[in-house]
């Protein structure tokens, strides 16, 4: 069976299109991908659609289109290459673009701009999409929701690694603690971890855009001429939902330039506050894996350790040094690249997967992760 998976992230750095053929649930195997950008003029309306919640139905409804028929025009450029009709694909998981999460508001909820029907429509296949809802209402963060994913893809370890985590830094970073065991049947195994560690490039994209004009800081080099502020990291990584347990969830609308204006860091050169956003991302992620493995008992703890970096962050070395830095000694900070899995690629095919799970009628949630009261069936379906 044939997927294509649609992801664009809060990163906002383009559209990913993934091609995946799945054979069973763990048999999972990525075909073609290929990343379209996004115009600048959609990608500044979506950045202030996810800086601030205020704006008329007017702007998000056009926003909504215009993303939508980005998504179709790059799903019909992406089957014309491969030379496919849309009648060989079972389905497109379109996850749509986060603008709002609000997992711990009174009434939870999450939105995802995209127009299922106008996709399908445009390209001639039926879409699956709303995969947090259902989580959300069983009582869950509805994210996140790729570590069933991860450990389909990446269960069981090699012999020679002691454990693997897979660390997706996109816009915010997320980790998967991957189980110390794998039984093939059963992917949302109570011993699977996964959560939102804070910022990943959100931050560091905001401050570089506001202070260079670029988008974002190709590979470090400007945080690179900076030098870490030790106080202003500290009072950063004081803030209260690096210390909160897991399940836990956050977005743009938490880690925003709002957030980042309350420490006042006009006060210090511009090139030191995003070499101290670098360490900020590299320290909460290091604390966040560490509050959780550190109650593991491990016999073999002493044994290497593979941390498995995705997302946009891959590609700065800045970044992927000071992670390294601040990992314990015994672990192995690598792209996941180093395991033959195209890294750009993931999180398209995560959600080709559960839309996957969704056309064979397969829970896909992870209780342990999103705190749900019950795996489910994750999505919902708009016929072409």
């Amino acid at each position: 069976m044939l997927f294509i998976g649609i992801m664009s992230g809060t990163s906002l750095d383009g559209i990913d299109v993934a091609l995946v053929k799945f054979n069973s649930q763990s048999d999972i195997q990525l075909v073609a991908s290929q990343t379209y950008a996004i115009e600048d003029a959609l990608r500044n309306e979506l950045t202030l659609l996810l800086s601030d919640g205020a704006h008329s139905f007017s702007f998000i409804g056009d926003s909504t289109q215009r993303l939508t028929l980005a998504y179709s025009n790059a799903v019909n450029d992406f089957l014309k290459q491969q030379s496919l009709s849309p009648k060989a694909i079972t389905a497109i998981g379109c996850h749509g673009q986060t603008v709002w999460h609000a997992p711990d508001a009174t009434t939870p909820f999450s939105i995802q701009l995209h127009n299922p029907a106008l996709l399908a429509v445009n390209t001639g296949i039926n879409v699956i999409d709303n995969f947090r809802a259902k989580d959300l209402a069983l009582g869950g963060q509805g994210a996140p929701l790729v570590p069933p994913f991860h450990a389909a893809l990446l269960m069981p370890y090699p012999n020679n690694v002691a454990q693997r985590i897979i660390i997706n830094i996109g816009g915010i970073a997320n980790v998967t603690v991957l189980p110390a065991s794998f039984a093939s049947n059963d992917l949302l195994d109570s011993d699977l971890i996964g959560f939102d560690t804070g910022p990943g490039n959100t931050l560091l994209d905001t401050w570089c855009l506001t202070h260079t004009g670029k988008p974002y800081d190709a590979n470090g080099q400007w945080a690179n001429t900076g030098r870490v502020l030790p106080d202003l990291l500290s009072n950063m990584l004081n803030d209260p939902y690096f210390s909160l347990p897991y399940p836990k969830s956050t977005g743009r609308e938490y880690f925003n330039p709002a957030w980042l204006a309350q420490f006042h860091v006009q006060q210090y050169p511009p090139t030191d506050v995003q070499a101290t956003l670098i360490a900020l991302t590299a320290h909460s992620i290091t604390a966040g894996i560490q509050q959780v493995t550190s109650a593991q008992t491990n016999p073999n703890a002493s044994a290497s350790k593979e941390w498995l970096i995705c997302g946009g962050g891959v590609h700065n070395d800045v970044l992927m040094h000071a992670l390294q830095v601040s990992a314990p000694d015994n672990v192995k900070v690598m792209p996941l690249e180093t395991v033959g899995i195209n890294s750009d690629a993931l999180e398209a095919m995560a959600f080709a997967w559960l839309a996957f799970c969704f056309e064979t009628g397969l829970t896909s949630n992870a209780p342990s992760v999103t705190g749900a009261t019950q795996p489910t069936i994750l999505g919902s379906k708009t016929f072409a």
